[in-house]
């Protein structure tokens, strides 16, 4: 690639800190943010760069993507992703009286990821489809809002059972179970903090395959051995899940 192409289609910011490797990081607004010590040459780090090009390149095409999902108008008939596919969504006005009915069909599994609040609102999947009741009046920005509330109380719950389904793995070593935690994040499907015992997952990965987001508590949780993300750290993300390159590719 020609070097007046790096300096402009991959312009960068870098900062100077105290860090043991480079470090690139794709922010919101698809610029290029890069750490390393003091010590490293501005040609390693250019080369560095354009070995991440690939990297960026798709960073920048899964942002441009949920900024199109932004977009959504949340009436019915939108498409919703959802665990890899899609779900479309059906809306309706919102009716107290209907409560124990959907109560009645979760116990029988006719719906399921279901939430609902005191006004009688309710989110849930049912044959394929989302199902939105939302109080009459209710703006697009309104019922964007209590989808993606009803995305983070699903993205805890899904989180949670990974996270138990794994977890045996990491206690033979000795990891005390952490607190877990669910926000919308821009640029991290997720986060460890191992002095605090604390993982923070994405809500936008209940729009990822099930074999990703498997992929990603496994990662955080790994970070409680390996604090870094060193050859040690993916050979053993790779004892877990060795088709961790596959699950890793379709996040």
């Amino acid at each position: 690639m020609e070097p007046e192409k790096i300096e402009s289609e991959f312009a960068y910011t870098l900062i100077r800190k105290n860090v043991k490797n480079i470090n690139l990081t794709v922010k919101s607004d698809g610029s290029i943010v890069v750490s390393a010590n003091p010590r490293v040459d501005e040609r390693y780090i250019e080369d560095f760069i354009s070995s991440k090009i690939p990297f960026i390149k798709k960073a920048r095409e899964k942002l441009a993507q949920s900024k199109t999902n932004e977009k959504v108008s949340y009436e019915s008939g939108s498409r919703i992703p959802y665990l890899g596919g899609f779900l479309t969504l059906q809306t309706a006005q919102a009716d107290r009286r209907l409560v124990p009915e959907w109560i009645a069909q979760l116990q029988d599994g006719r719906i399921t990821s279901f939430s609902r609040n005191n006004h009688g609102e309710a989110v849930f999947c049912r044959d394929g489809q989302l199902f939105m009741y939302a109080e009459s009046g209710r703006d697009a920005a309104y019922r964007q809002q209590l989808f993606e509330s009803w995305q983070k109380i699903q993205a805890g719950v899904l989180c949670g059972q990974l996270s138990r389904k794994y977890y045996p793995q990491f206690q033979k070593l000795g990891v005390v179970y952490p607190q877990i935690k669910i926000r919308k994040m821009s640029s991290r499907w997720g986060s460890c903090m191992p002095g605090k015992h604390k993982i923070t997952f994405n809500s936008l990965l209940l729009e990822k395959p099930l074999e990703s987001i498997e992929y990603v508590v496994v990662h955080e949780f790994a970070h409680f051995i390996h604090p870094d993300h060193s050859k040690a750290f993916y050979a053993f993300v790779g004892q877990i899940l060795p088709d961790w390159k596959e699950r890793r590719e379709k996040l």
